[in-house]
């Protein structure tokens, strides 16, 4: 049995080629918090990527550090599947009464066994629905039925495709979404959609990175150097954050306590 809290943070190690793709950063879980799906792994290396996935079945856990079976199962490709980082998620119960937040996650080999909130703990079994955001359990013995989601009418459907004017700008694509783009081998790695770029300025002629997932995020644990603290808890990610986390070079850490 291990949980989320005791693995992030620990850095990556490719048993096949002894490589450091990163640290753990966090862990992805399907759609129905039962499974552990994806391990994600950050990196501040210039020859990595800042932000890639794993399985999770391909991660062992040592007590210094995850091992990888091979630096191959690391990848950047996203996936649409649905999966969930379920940390900092509100929770309610079907009454509406809120149970916290979501604070931690144990997992047995790859089954999730217990979700800890704030207030109470609560079996992955008793979720009921689930959002970028909150999570909505039945922490009762009584049986719930979800209601049905009322679909929208064809014809009122039609009438407003018809007199809402087009878009001003397409759409944004994934990159295997791209049709301008090569096309990408599909992969069974379970990943969330990459965020929109941040603008931030940088050392010229040094590559700049995308940490822009870490927008809005709270910073759990304050960010130290030598003594003195940078970026306190508490604090929400924004541009200047992540600014001052590239100029301070503690842009890994900042996204190892932000979630």
């Amino acid at each position: 049995m291990i949980k989320v809290s005791d693995i992030t943070g620990k850095p990556v190690i490719s048993i096949a080629d002894a490589r450091n793709p990163g640290y753990v950063a966090g862990v992805w879980l399907d759609g129905k918090l039962l499974f552990a799906k994806t391990v994600e792994i950050l990196c501040d290396e210039d020859e990595m990527p800042e932000r890639a996935f794993a399985p999770f079945r391909s991660v062992s856990w040592g007590e210094d550090a995850a091992i990888l079976k091979s630096q191959s199962a690391v990848t950047e490709i996203n996936s649409p599947s649905a999966v969930i980082m379920p940390l900092n998620l509100r929770c309610y119960n079907t009454d509406g009464k809120f149970l916290g937040c979501v604070r931690d996650v144990e997992i047995d080999g790859s089954a999730v066994k217990r979700i800890l909130c704030d207030d109470k703990t609560l079996a992955p079994e008793k979720l009921v629905s689930a959002s970028a955001d909150t999570l909505i359990f039945n922490d009762t013995d009584k049986p719930f039925k979800l209601p049905k989601v009322t679909k929208q009418n064809k014809t009122h459907k039609k009438s407003v495709e018809k007199t809402e004017p087009p878009a001003a700008h397409a759409p944004i694509l994934a990159p295997e979404q791209n049709i301008s783009a090569p096309q990408k081998q599909s992969s069974t790695v379970q990943t969330p959609v990459i965020p929109q770029s941040v603008t931030v300025t940088h050392t010229p002629g040094l590559p700049t990175k995308d940490y822009s997932f870490l927008m809005g995020k709270p910073v759990h644990s304050p960010i130290v150097s030598q003594g003195r603290v940078l970026i306190p808890s508490g604090v929400v990610v924004d541009e200047r954050v992540i600014e001052y986390a590239r100029r301070e070079n503690k842009l890994v850490q900042l996204a190892l306590q932000a979630y």
